[in-house]
């Protein structure tokens, strides 16, 4: 006879269920009986009517039939917090317990949670800040001190002007757009006792930054919680952009249509074409609202503070799609459940592929796919109130996302 030991298996499955009813019976015997199994099954038992309980032949692992009511929410999430000491987590699905009935049973199984992280020191977040900050430098720097930007200032109008200054302003946007970001992530991760590690910037170029991240170290307790950790990064990193971009644009030069034509002949005579950005909706209408009563025939030159604010709407947009483990796919999977976000999530990577964005589907795809382990209660249901959210938020993707120049079908 199989006994449960004091440390549970590793490797669990809560897909892997008993065959037949004599399965489960046989398993139910074979191992309720064992002390262990009762002192668990009175913990279930505390929070949830159990049906009968047995064990996972392919891990060892104990698995309870519950009855469901409206306070699942509640009770997982307390069953949660009764079961730290024994360093188990209650990972709750419906499935179907006995292939080719099609009845669909909710089955609670208990699993190993993470070991413990040991206290960082913190090392390598510092390490990649200061090399993302030297590339974010560089980056400024390349933009402060290019040709069309210092033309305008020393040359059309004649006044004093400081590279640095510039240089550094752009860093301070830039990280601060994606820095934000990651701390809306750790945020709600905090308020949802969720373990997650501070953000790792990412030097990079051509920007100064390929983003950050964070490390999430234990999985979301229910689908409101993993709906909080998947939106609230976009959302700070959304309102940081704009102020960013309001900020930059009252720094753009506004040239008037001679000093524009004296612009175009310096850069044609050093051969440097002057190139127009894909702006997404969003980016006009704050852009048409700021330039309210400046004549027609007048041109901008965007600074490198609008176009760090320019960048923060594109990550926003490209990271919301609802794809895999995106902060979109998040979202997705708490509104949809695991049943449908495989589908969703090849939808966004088609729509990112038809708008232009290949790299980018192609990185989804292959790197994130359609696959998202989903919460330990994956079964009670998102909020209300999170559900119009969620469904409004996607807006973002469209009023966000830069429209390229060639895109796929149109």
């Amino acid at each position: 006879m199989n006994h449960l030991s004091e440390e549970p298996p590793q490797s669990p499955d809560v897909s892997k269920t008993p065959h037949s009813a004599e399965e489960a019976q046989e398993s139910t015997e074979s191992f309720i009986p064992d002390s262990y199994l009762l002192k668990l099954r009175d913990i279930v038992k505390e929070e949830f009517v159990v049906q009968y309980a047995y064990i996972d032949v392919h891990d060892n692992l104990p698995i309870f039939v519950i009855e469901v009511d409206p306070q699942i929410k509640e009770r997982s999430t307390r069953l949660t917090e009764r079961l730290q000491p024994h360093n188990l987590l209650a990972v709750i699905r419906q499935v179907e317990l006995f292939e080719g009935t099609g009845d669909k049973s909710t089955v609670l199984k208990l699993i190993p949670a993470a070991p413990k992280k040991k206290a960082s020191n913190y090392a390598m977040n510092l390490l990649l800040f200061a090399a993302t900050m030297v590339t974010v430098l560089f980056a400024g720097w390349y933009f402060a001190t290019s040709a069309p930007f210092v033309y305008i200032y020393i040359n059309l109008w004649g006044l004093p002007y400081n590279p640095f200054v510039v240089m550094v302003l752009y860093s301070i946007a830039i990280l601060a757009i994606i820095g934000l970001h990651e701390f809306g992530h750790y945020g709600a991760s905090q308020l949802h006792n969720v373990e997650a590690s501070l953000p790792y910037f990412l030097p990079g170029i051509p920007y100064g930054t390929f983003g950050a991240l964070i490390v999430q170290q234990s999985p979301p307790r229910n689908r409101d919680s993993l709906f909080d950790l998947g939106i609230s990064g976009p959302l700070a990193g959304f309102v940081v952009s704009v102020i960013v971009l309001v900020i930059g644009f009252s720094l753009s030069p506004i040239l008037s249509p001679t000093e524009y034509a004296q612009l175009l002949a310096f850069l044609e005579s050093i051969n440097l074409p002057l190139s127009q950005l894909p702006t997404p909706l969003l980016f006009d209408w704050i852009w048409d609202f700021m330039t309210r009563g400046i004549p027609p025939g007048y041109n901008a030159y965007l600074h490198p503070v609008a176009f760090a604010g320019w960048v923060g709407l594109l990550i926003t947009a490209l990271n919301y799609f609802p794809i895999g483990q995106l902060d979109g796919g998040h979202v997705s999977r708490s509104l949809v459940g695991g049943r449908y976000h495989r589908l969703v999530s090849f939808i966004g990577v088609f729509l990112l592929f038809i708008f232009g964005y290949w790299f980018m589907a192609i990185i989804a795809f292959f790197l994130f796919g359609g696959h998202h382990p989903g919460p330990v209660d994956d079964v009670s249901p998102v909020s209300n109130w999170r559900k119009v959210v969620g469904v409004a938020s996607y807006l973002m993707c469209i009023l966000l996302l830069p429209p390229l120049p060639n895109p796929f079908l149109f």
